[in-house]
């Protein structure tokens, strides 16, 4: 059987088909029926006319002899009277009983018109042509009697050759009669079973269709959608069963396959939660996802911390691919394009695409790995972009809509997957270089005091030279920078716990920028009165000094820090530090929050991490906003002392950065 033949819409459209034929031939053959009947009904009520007539026309003519005229004067009385109708019943007998003989009733003989010419059944047209016969015998005779002459005709003769011979006519029309009702209700009785029967057919298919419906469309629809209940209720197991090979069947096993892929993406996901590291991730997608896209490499490029994109991982056909270290700027790249419009981006064909420009470094060297189809995907969510995760393959345009479409739904996933893994590899290290770091402090802050000491004793050498005594003075400098860089070490290593209190905001800054600035004249304070805030006070006083100084270094002179404490709906107390300096560029802003990351000569690069890091310890956030318009903005929010923990609150030993 065709395929087309399997589906329900061919079959539905057959069986309606079928239906609306047989309504359709009953219905016309209803009115078929309704037609024959009328002519059937006129030809019987014209054959009684013409026994009706034929008896007038004897009657007429016993009438005639019993008043026979005895003058002249009656005889012509009786020529215009008599003679006239019996010229006319003769020639409407003559007319209707040769439409009957030739079988061509119409409505010359009728007097009406039909939707159907009458048709003598044979029987009642033998005895029409029987009638016909002796009508035109009887007629010759009566001819004959009634004489040549129609001026005078012969009608006693003739009214008693009527009376003598009408009988034998009068027999064959009442045969005709009976026989044309006979053969007509016969007719009809078949015309009404025939009618019956197709009516019975049609009732029979009908109902032969809704049990073949119900049986083929209801039933396996019912199932179906049970099926479809248990699937979306998170059964990915459960199997739709295939009832039947049509649309129904079709749905339910793209629906299987559709769950089946689910339960495969869900298992995935799980195996991605469960990766301890970059490498495991990594190898299971390069085991998965060719089952749902056809993909032979997948690489992991992250953000180093100068600013590089470096290749972190990558498998090839389901093994590690040891390629070496690949490290290069991102400017002008397709992969800045991906990371800043936040979307996946599809490079249909690799190699053509990297000889386009020289910045292409990454696409240069995965068509060198034979790779000629790419997805990028960007690794994280905003604002936190760690990095790109690179989906190749070996052949151009191999990745199709469905493709793309199904990487663009599981991106979100797969980037923070990806993201957050990289994220606890980073911690992890950030944790190690702390934990290093500050031991590395406390085994150094020994020493240094030391040195320190020493210094001191030679600077207040009275015959020290100069030359020695600025070698000192270098020395006592450096050392104090050093011991700088070890208190911020340690204090951002070091676990970090608060002791809150409600606090002011307003007066807080206000006592800070007295207290901790060299010229608090030139900072501008407004503020608007909101409710207090629970903070460790001393800590917040840190995080203000370290804001304070970094706006008056980059506001240019005779231009004030501008500092506006206001209340920020119910849930937030919001500070604004603003300097009138130069804008920020737009890379270094990203990263001013990054450990180590500075650019001011001599600086530690743990300022605004610490900073982070106190703010966010007390539920609050800290953003910076700079442009060539405002200058630098810092943003500080904290929250209210009614939406604030009160309990002391120790951070973790790392960065959430």
């Amino acid at each position: 059987m065709p395929r087309v033949l399997h589906t329900l819409k061919a079959q539905i459209s057959l069986a309606i088909g079928l239906l609306t034929l047989l309504f359709a031939g009953s219905t016309m053959y209803s009115l078929h029926v309704i037609d024959q009947q009328h002519s059937d009904d006129t030809l019987v009520q014209l054959a009684g006319r013409l026994q009706f007539n034929q008896q007038q026309l004897a009657v007429q003519a016993m009438r005639y002899q019993e008043n026979a005229p005895r003058d002249y004067p009656s005889y012509y009385r009786d020529l215009r009277l008599y003679f006239e109708d019996l010229k006319t019943a003769r020639a409407e007998l003559t007319h209707v009983i040769d439409a009957f003989a030739r079988n061509r009733v119409d409505r010359s003989v009728t007097g009406e018109s039909m939707a159907m010419t009458p048709d003598l059944p044979p029987h009642s047209l033998a005895i029409a042509r029987e009638l016909a016969q002796a009508w035109s015998a009887f007629l010759a005779q009566l001819d004959e009697r009634t004489g040549p002459d129609p001026t005078e005709p012969r009608l006693e003769w003739a009214a008693k050759w009527i009376v003598e011979n009408h009988a034998p006519l009068g027999e064959i029309a009442g045969r005709l009669s009976t026989t044309l009702a006979d053969d007509v209700a016969a007719r009809a009785a078949r015309a009404n079973l025939v009618n019956r029967l197709l009516l019975a057919a049609a009732l029979i298919v009908a109902v032969g269709i809704f049990a073949w419906f119900y049986l083929r469309v209801l039933s396996p629809l019912g199932v179906a959608v049970e099926g479809f209940r248990l699937v979306a209720n998170g059964d990915f197991a459960h199997k739709v069963p295939v009832i039947h090979n049509n649309e129904i069947g079709w749905l339910a096993d793209s629906f299987n396959r559709l769950s089946e892929r689910m339960d495969s993406l869900r298992k995935l996901l799980t195996r991605l939660e469960q990766g301890a590291d970059l490498e495991s991730m990594l190898r299971t997608l390069s085991e998965s996802l060719p089952s749902f896209i056809p993909v032979d490499w997948i690489g992991v490029l992250v953000f180093g911390p100068d600013g590089r994109i470096h290749l972190e991982k990558a498998f090839s056909d389901g093994k590690p691919d040891n390629i070496g270290e690949l490290s290069f700027e991102p400017e002008r790249t397709l992969l800045e394009e991906c990371i800043n419009s936040r979307e996946p981006l599809h490079i249909p064909d690799v190699r053509d695409m990297a000889a386009l420009s020289d910045a292409y470094v990454f696409l240069r060297r995965l068509a060198q790995l034979g790779r000629r189809d790419a997805i990028f995907l960007p690794i994280g969510s905003a604002p936190n972009l760690h990095g790109v995760a690179v989906f190749a393959n070996r052949y151009p345009n191999s990745y199709r809509s469905e493709h793309l479409a199904l990487l663009r739904n599981l991106g979100v996933l797969l980037g923070v997957s990806l993201g957050r893994t990289i994220q606890l590899v980073e911690n992890s290290r950030l944790a190690t270089i702390g934990q290093f770091a500050s031991g590395i402090a406390h085994e150094i802050r020994n020493p240094l005091a030391t040195i320190s000491l020493a210094l001191e004793h030679l600077r207040g050498l009275d015959d020290l030279p100069d030359s020695a005594k600025k070698r000192a003075d270098l020395g006592a400098d450096e050392v104090a920078r050093l011991e700088r860089l070890l208190a911020d070490i340690l204090l951002y290593a070091k676990p970090l716990s608060l002791k809150r209190s409600p606090q002011d905001i307003a007066d807080l800054v206000a006592e800070t920028v007295k207290a901790e600035m060299q010229t608090p004249e030139s900072i501008e304070i407004t503020s608007t009165p909101c409710p207090p805030v629970s903070v460790d006070r001393d800590r917040l006083r840190q995080v203000l000094i370290n804001l304070l100084h970094n706006a008056q270094q980059a506001s240019p002179p005779g231009i004030a820090v501008k500092i506006n404490c206001r209340p920020i709906g119910n849930e937030w107390a919001e500070v604004v530090i603003a300097n009138g300096g130069e804008a920020i560029p737009e890379k270094t802003l990203q990263r001013v929050f990054e450990p180590f990351f500075t650019s001011k000569p001599g600086g530690t690069g743990l300022g605004l991490p610490i900073v982070q890091r106190i703010v966010s310890a007390h539920g609050g956030k800290i953003e910076l906003k700079s442009d060539a318009q405002t200058g630098t903005m810092a943003i500080l929010r904290l929250p209210l002392a009614d939406h604030a923990a009160e309990e002391p609150v120790q951070a973790a030993e790392t960065s959430s950065d």
